[in-house]
């Protein structure tokens, strides 16, 4: 098994260089460990399983459990190796289909309430996926509005792009005349190569965003502030060409010197923590409390499938779930009164006996109590 899946990588010419690393990570960290030396002919269903009951129960470095988010990724990286195999004729059928795996659904964006800043300050354990309040992320735009990359983060905040779209943005994908910024390449950092230009994740990331005339002004005085202070200061032409944000020399801004950088101010801030990708999160879960239809967020995010969206973001923003429980209860018992007035009147001509409005006032039918519900609403 530990030739076949090497074998079957190194075959794999088109496969994006992030993907390739990723394949790789499972084949030596996971399936050579606990397959490797299996017979490809041999192998079967319940040895796979066994297997993979290890791969659940592996430590991390860090002491904690493997995802089973993981796991589920492994055992895709596994299916796509065997299915080659039975393609070639080395297998019959495969053995990793009927898996029984746990769920690895990914985690759900938790919005920092009040209780859920206090949970954290009490316990010290923070979700894995969270995102700020308005006040909050209002509060960190402030704290961060002398930084030479605020710019970066206002941008973030309010696009949702990812890390590696923002710092793959160059000067001729933003039109600040239109208020459009195009999302035509990421930047990665690839094993060996450094940051590299990668086409965006999907043909969905492939996107143009429409921005508003704050976030226009915000990248006007980022561009003013690069071409005369830095660029003069450093003894050195802008490049028009060049990307929007840069490191202070004018090189290749890093991701993970962006992300340290965006822990460090989000710590200095005194806010709950986010991740420099939360910010994503929250631009969606901000436009969808502001309003904005969720086809709309789709296409901002640059999500392929409005489903994701949906899953992941719909009913994560309080005020958006009160608000819809509001506007449903609402609809229901606006003319409450009126419609039992009509049922009651109609009954009462059928028994020939007329029902005076208001005679019963119980818990369902008294008009003190809706009068309640709708100073309630």
């Amino acid at each position: 098994m530990a030739a076949w899946l090497q074998h079957w990588l190194d075959g794999r010419s088109r496969l994006r260089a992030r993907t390739r690393v990723s394949y790789q990570e499972h084949i030596d960290r996971f399936l050579i460990p606990h397959l490797g030396e299996a017979v490809l002919e041999e192998l079967t269903p319940a040895r796979v399983q066994r297997a993979f009951e290890g791969i659940a129960a592996h430590i991390t470095p860090r002491g904690q459990q493997v995802a089973a988010a993981t796991v589920q990724r492994v055992r895709a990286t596994l299916r796509a190796a065997l299915n080659t195999a039975v393609r070639e004729r080395l297998l019959r059928s495969n053995p990793a289909n009927g898996l029984r795996l746990e769920g690895g659904q990914s985690a759900r964006p938790v919005v920092w309430t009040e209780q859920a800043v206090a949970n954290w300050r009490s316990s010290g354990v923070r979700p894995s996926v969270s995102v700020w309040m308005v006040e909050q992320t209002r509060a960190f735009l402030d704290h961060v509005s002398q930084d030479r990359l605020y710019a970066l983060f206002h941008l973030a905040v309010m696009t949702g792009l990812r890390r590696g779209e923002v710092v793959g943005l160059r000067s001729a994908d933003v039109d600040l005349e239109r208020g459009a910024v195009r999302v035509v390449r990421q930047l990665q950092a690839h094993r060996g190569q450094g940051l590299v230009e990668v086409a965006p994740k999907s043909a969905a990331s492939r996107r143009t965003l429409m921005v508003d005339h704050t976030t226009v002004a915000v990248l006007r005085r980022h561009w003013w502030r690069q071409q005369q202070e830095e660029a003069e200061d450093h003894g050195r032409v802008w490049d028009r060409g060049g990307y929007v944000f840069t490191a202070v020399e004018g090189g290749v801004l890093a991701t993970e010197r962006l992300s340290r950088l965006f822990r460090k101010l989000n710590t200095s801030s005194g806010l709950p923590p986010v991740r420099l990708h939360d910010l994503r999160h929250g631009a969606a879960t901000l436009a969808l409390a502001a309003g904005v239809e969720l086809k709309v967020v789709q296409a901002m995010l640059g999500h392929a499938s409005i489903v994701l969206t949906a899953d992941t973001y719909a009913s994560v923003v309080p005020q958006v779930a009160r608000e819809a429980a509001e506007r449903t209860a609402s609809l229901v018992l606006r003319d409450a009164g009126r419609v039992r007035r009509q049922v009651r009147g109609r009954a009462g001509r059928r028994s020939g006996v007329l029902v005076p409005p208001g005679l019963h006032r119980g818990p369902t039918t008294g008009t003190p109590r809706l009068a309640h519900v709708q100073r309630w609403l």
